[in-house]
């Protein structure tokens, strides 16, 4: 019964016409609709991945205990050199801050960054990430 079912539906003119690809206008909206997409993704990804990179050297070094033992300047010296290595150059190293708890030090990393993504419209990310 199915069979017949399929046969009796490709023979209908109505079906066969209504099999149609897209539009002219239906690609081109979906191109640029893709391109908007990968346009703020380009734009937006580095932020995460600097703030991954300063956040991962903190968070190293509060998790081996190296933190407990240095300064503020130390901790920075360290994100600063790690962060030249990785050709990380618009970071305000005063967005770290540390303080100390029961021999163990606390670190703080909060700022926000913008970036211009079209025209006048601007992404602002905001970063606040306390490890422990």
């Amino acid at each position: 019964m199915g069979v017949q079912m399929n046969k009796r539906n490709l023979s209908n003119p109505f079906f066969l016409k209504s099999q149609r690809g897209a539009s002219k206008l239906g690609l081109v909206m979906l191109f640029a609709l893709i391109a908007g997409f990968l346009t703020a993704g380009l734009k937006v990804a580095p932020l995460y991945v600097d703030h991954n990179l300063i956040s991962g050297i903190c968070a190293e070094l509060v998790e081996t205990g190296e933190a407990a033992n240095m300064t503020i300047t130390d901790v920075r010296n360290r994100v600063s050199n790690s962060l030249r290595i990785n050709n990380v150059t618009d970071f305000d190293l005063g967005n770290i801050t540390m303080r100390k708890e029961n021999n163990q030090a606390i670190i703080t990393i909060d700022y926000e960054r913008r970036v211009a993504l079209v025209a006048n419209l601007d992404v602002v990310a905001k970063f606040n990430t306390v490890l422990q």
